[in-house]
């Protein structure tokens, strides 16, 4: 192994469970190792995500475990970085023989990792990259049961026409050039044309850059009183206060888990977040009742209500639970094959989940048929998101278009 390969396995952290029975404690463990980026450029999106793995398996194991066993979860760091995550995967596939991977990772590392485990013939459990593309390839190894970029573009679309109905909108596009940011908004610019809507502006950026004001101008003088906005939690912080810096106040149409982290409030004036109706298309969000019981025990353990970063892997190692579970009482091992079968023959209905989804189920191209989008909208002085579409989820309606 070579001395980087050596640095970044170091960088593994094992997600230990807590187990109360004594007859669970002496039971084997299950051990599943699982990736995301827990530093650079986006490394909120990993250490929330391992957050949200170590309250599940807390859940998992107080409740009996997976068929009797306590369940554990080795997380290795990627750094976001599709190289990096190229030897993880080789490292978890070629040596440790792992018969499944969990994936924490974001799109682009999710493309590189969805690549090797469809070489290597071992499952791969997306539950956090949203990219459509990747359920394009083929794949007979790669499963999302996360909602994808089409599910979010529909969204958005539904949301914008809605606002039209309370008077004239002109759409911008504001979005960070990664497969993530660019992938989404290619469906929704492409929902838009199809309806006939003109697009005043389209501007996308690095998520690197940190001067946003030269594309957020772009926007502003385009005449758009309506932007579409996919993002991570440092650029949207950076294109706020360039908008602040810029007096633009359009209604903001997020999307990706930046426009509706729950630091925002503490990253950006508050006043600002309400002035431009900051709102998320989202797969979580903390005020649904089936979510409450991860809410809490995730309060308690960070004094915050979780991210959607968070609740991701929440639902995720939940997804995995069951696969091993309905392995393990079938009577088969945990090898590669059983696991993949396994993973087809999901159906978790929506009532035991913490997202809006009405269910956990794969196709055979492994998109989960079942997920569904919400939008949530900071209202409260800024200080809170509330769920305001569809309306049959709704807490509260939208803002009024300004």
């Amino acid at each position: 192994m070579n001395k980087f390969l050596q640095a970044v396995i170091g960088l593994a952290v094992a997600i230990a469970p807590l187990t109360s029975s004594p007859a669970l404690a002496q039971a084997e463990e299950i051990v599943i190792p699982a990736i995301a980026a827990m530093s650079g450029a986006v490394a909120v999106t990993g250490q929330d995500a391992q957050k949200g793995i170590a309250v599940a398996l807390e859940h998992i194991n107080a409740d009996g475990g997976v068929a009797g066993r306590p369940l554990k979860i080795q997380l290795y760091d990627t750094q976001g970085n599709p190289g990096v995550v190229r030897q993880v995967m080789e490292r978890l596939t070629r040596l440790e023989r792992a018969p499944v991977i969990l994936g924490c990772e974001i799109s682009a590392g999710t493309s590189a990792a969805a690549q090797f485990a469809e070489q290597a013939r071992v499952p791969y459990l997306n539950s956090s990259a949203v990219s459509a593309e990747l359920l394009e390839r083929g794949y007979k190894w790669y499963f999302s049961d996360q909602i994808t970029a089409d599910t979010e573009a529909a969204t958005v679309v539904e949301f914008f026409e809605h606002l039209m109905t309370q008077g004239d909108v002109v759409p911008a596009l504001l979005y960070e050039d990664s497969p993530r940011g660019a992938g989404t908004i290619e469906r929704i610019e492409a929902l838009l044309e199809a309806r006939g809507i003109e697009i005043a502006a389209s501007a996308p950026y690095s998520r690197s850059d940190r001067n946003l004001l030269p594309p957020v101008k772009r926007v502003q003088t385009s005449g758009a009183n309506v932007v579409i906005w996919a993002g991570y939690t440092e650029d949207v912080v950076t294109g706020l206060q360039a908008m602040q810096q810029l007096d633009f106040k359009p209604y903001i149409v997020g999307i990706g888990g930046g426009p509706g982290d729950v630091r925002i409030p503490q990253l950006v004036d508050r006043g600002f977040i309400e002035d431009v109706n900051l709102s998320t298309v989202d797969y979580f969000n903390p005020d649904m009742d089936r979510a409450q019981r991860f809410v809490k025990a995730y309060e308690e353990r960070h004094g915050i209500v979780p991210s959607s970063y968070a609740s991701m892997c929440y639902r995720g190692v939940y997804t995995l639970k069951a696969a091993l579970e309905k392995t393990l009482e079938s009577g088969q091992e945990l090898t590669t094959e059983n696991l993949r079968a396994a993973i087809l023959e999901i159906d978790i209905p929506g009532d035991q989940l913490i997202s809006p989804f009405s269910r956990i189920k794969f196709d055979e191209h492994g998109r989960n048929v079942g997920s569904q989008n919400l939008i949530a909208q900071w209202k409260n002085g800024g200080t809170k998101k509330v769920t305001v579409w569809p309306p049959e989820v709704a807490v509260e309606e939208p803002n009024p278009l300004n």
